[in-house]
């Protein structure tokens, strides 16, 4: 896949479950790296950075640390912190 400069971007499989968790949530979610590894924060604790992936997800936008997105393909449940919803 490529951006409208003819870059290639990385693309990620993003889990039906992170799909829906964040559009319940109802804001935007920031992929970063925590001392636990990767962790999906809103937005109003994490704020984006210029270099993030921005991915459009179910209405919202989940952007992705450019540290991280070189280590990882999948966005699933595990990089969630359900106990803090």
């Amino acid at each position: 896949m490529a951006n409208e400069n003819g870059e290639r971007v990385k693309q990620f499989l993003i889990t039906p479950e992170v799909v829906k968790f964040i559009s319940e949530q109802k804001c935007d979610y920031r992929l970063c790296t925590s001392c636990g590894g990767p962790i999906l924060l809103p937005v109003t604790i994490k704020k984006p950075k210029p270099s993030d992936i921005k991915i459009q997800v179910g209405g919202h936008t989940l952007y992705v640390s450019a540290i991280q997105a070189k280590y990882i393909d999948v966005i699933d449940d595990t990089m969630l912190m359900t106990y803090l919803y």
